[in-house]
């Protein structure tokens, strides 16, 4: 990458040759040096990048580690002089390389204000990496819990910014299952899997797990055998993980459904989907007191009185019917959507996101 070119710039050079202006789907170019990303979404165009510009931009790999875990690692990137993103490098293994690529391939066909946005990515190597656009505010599981784990003190995420988010993530999930065709299966929601950007705004991340097409609420009876043999192996993330998926082995939309419900009670209660030291679910924990209509019992303590007991008692009772335990009798992700607007819109409507139903790339 030439000195004095940020990244941002070089993603950005696609955008100044308008002669085809009809082009507005998400398209992976595979010319490196701008064959053709743009930034800012408005072409919608990923742009494959070399692997001396993902080292230039994270320092060689020596800028600030901003997230790790078993599989990835992710970097503090300057993408220009004034903008910053994240770089998520990926383990070197056959099986994490089939899982960059379905990430890739999930991330290049999506576009929602709620979804992280992929600016670029690099398969040259092993590793495979992708750049995003920076989330200041970190991942909400931080936001939410951090204090209890020894972090620094800080004030609690107020009621109403907790309804947004929740409110944010659902229209996320329903453009997922409703508004694509095939529609995609997240996986794996859950806290640390919700950025919160500057303005504590949600952005959806993480689709290592997604599934593509498959939406039926019971697989064919010809494959359940292999799907049973198989639910050994399911991912997911503790307290978040749909049981019926767990001995079905077979991933749906109301899978996505049972763990946003953990996020709302999560949200609600302020406590943790799996207490790390009893290992207690949060749906066992609370349930049976949401259920006895005391929601305003569990609510955050931290919260004081400040928070809105009949929005309290309509979200923790959305979140029980997300956690039903039979699939069938679960909401979909456009009815949680539609009650969120319905019983929370003078919240979400003074903290600022928009009720933008879908959007279709």
């Amino acid at each position: 990458m030439p000195d004095g070119c940020g990244l941002l710039d070089c993603l950005r050079r696609g955008e100044r040759d308008k002669h085809d202006t009809s082009r507005t789907d998400s398209r992976v170019s595979d010319e490196p040096n701008g064959g053709a990303g743009s930034a800012d979404g408005k072409s919608g165009r990923v742009r494959r990048l070399e692997w001396a510009e993902v080292e230039s931009v994270t320092g060689g790999f020596s800028s600030r580690v901003i997230g790790q875990g078993g599989f990835s690692t992710v970097y503090l990137a300057s993408l220009s002089s004034s903008r910053l993103g994240a770089v998520k490098v990926q383990r070197s293994s056959e099986r994490l390389l089939r899982v960059f690529r379905q990430e890739l391939d999930v991330l290049v066909s999506v576009r929602h204000p709620h979804i992280v946005r992929l600016l670029g990515y690099c398969d040259e190597r092993e590793e495979g990496v992708l750049v995003f656009e920076y989330a200041a505010n970190g991942d909400l599981h931080e936001r939410l819990h951090r204090e209890r784990e020894g972090g620094p003190k800080r004030a609690p995420l107020p009621w109403a910014r907790r309804m947004a988010i929740a409110f944010q993530v659902a229209m996320a999930l329903e453009y997922l299952h409703e508004s694509r065709d095939p529609a995609v299966i997240h996986g794996d929601i859950k806290a640390s899997n919700v950025l919160l950007d500057g303005t504590l705004d949600a952005k959806l991340c993480d689709f290592g797990f997604a599934h593509v097409g498959f939406s039926a609420a019971v697989r064919p009876a010809a494959a359940t055998t292999a799907a049973r043999a198989s639910a050994r192996h399911v991912m997911g993330s503790p307290g978040y993980l749909d049981p019926h998926l767990l001995r079905s082995g077979v991933p749906t939309k109301k899978s996505d459904v049972y763990s946003f419900g953990v996020l709302m009670l999560e949200l609600v209660t302020g406590r943790e989907a799996m207490c790390a030291e009893t290992g207690c679910r949060l749906t066992a924990a609370v349930g049976p007191t949401v259920s006895e209509g005391k929601v305003a019992d569990v609510v955050d303590r931290r919260l004081g009185d400040v928070f809105d007991r009949e929005e309290a008692a309509t979200v923790g009772a959305l979140a029980l019917r997300c956690t039903n335990a039979s699939p069938g009798l679960r909401p979909s992700m456009a009815d949680v959507v539609r009650v969120l607007q319905e019983k929370t819109s003078a919240l979400i409507a003074a903290v600022g996101p928009k009720p933008v139903r879908k959007t279709v790339s």
